[in-house]
């Protein structure tokens, strides 16, 4: 089984799923590629000033009881936030206004395109500091992370990586995909998770898009991505 921990499927909320119908059928196509377990990871921007955690967890509970009405299938969904780091997350965090993960001490967090290292690195320090465990969301976007060593030195901070399965179906001559096939090999990766918004351009986490992957990788390494890392999050495991 493999569980999800990045996932934009509660309807209504942010970009992703925009209604009940598109909820559920990503809901269900995931469960029919092998999902059992999903963290829903709306985003949270904090110049918005929305407090929406109380929704997600409803909407969590509702999530769950018309995927069995709808499709007869059992999932579990836990809420949780994509997190845009800022100067105030960890305070949002203190305050419950950003959802940390299934209510670990895990918290996904994104950051642009464009961001700094140093500025990875103190939302590194600064979320350990405070005894949260920060999974960077999507790190093959950002640009400043090309030099392999520094996915070495955010670990040694206590940071977690997560990539989206999009990332690596690129073929011989894409970029991207290289990168992130060269940093599976050498096991910087922590997770691997379907972002999905979708159906089409960003859809549930299939098998038919881990090819590569399940050719390429140890298989223990393959169920910590998919499943052993997830699952320490629910379990409250710190590492």
């Amino acid at each position: 089984m493999k569980i999800d921990i990045h996932a934009h499927v509660l309807p209504g909320v942010d970009h992703g799923a925009r209604d009940w119908e598109m909820s559920l059928k990503m809901l269900a196509k995931s469960a029919r590629c092998g999902v059992d377990t999903i963290i829903a990871t709306p985003h949270y921007l904090p110049w918005k000033k929305e407090d929406m955690a109380e929704t997600i967890r409803e909407l969590c509970k509702e999530a769950e009881k018309r995927l069995q009405e709808a499709y007869g299938v059992s999932m579990t969904i836990y809420p949780g936030n994509e997190a845009y780091y800022s100067t105030e997350t960890v305070e949002l965090l203190k305050a419950g206004k950003i959802l940390t993960m299934a209510d670990s001490r895990y918290v996904l967090i994104e950051f642009e395109p464009q961001v700094s290292y140093s500025t990875l690195c103190k939302a590194a320090r600064d979320l350990r500091f405070h005894s949260y465990l920060p999974i960077f969301a999507h790190v093959e976007r950002y640009q400043c992370l090309e030099n392999i060593e520094r996915l070495k030195e955010l670990k040694e901070m206590g940071a977690l990586l997560q990539v989206n399965v999009g990332s690596f179906q690129g073929g011989l001559f894409d970029f991207q995909s290289n990168k992130v096939k060269k940093w599976l090999k050498k096991g910087f990766i922590d997770f691997v998770a379907s972002d999905m918004h979708d159906m089409e351009e960003r859809p549930p986490l299939s098998n038919d898009r881990l090819e590569w992957f399940q050719t390429k990788l140890d298989s223990k390494y393959q169920d910590k991505l998919l499943y052993g890392n997830a699952q320490n999050i629910i379990d409250g495991i710190k590492e």
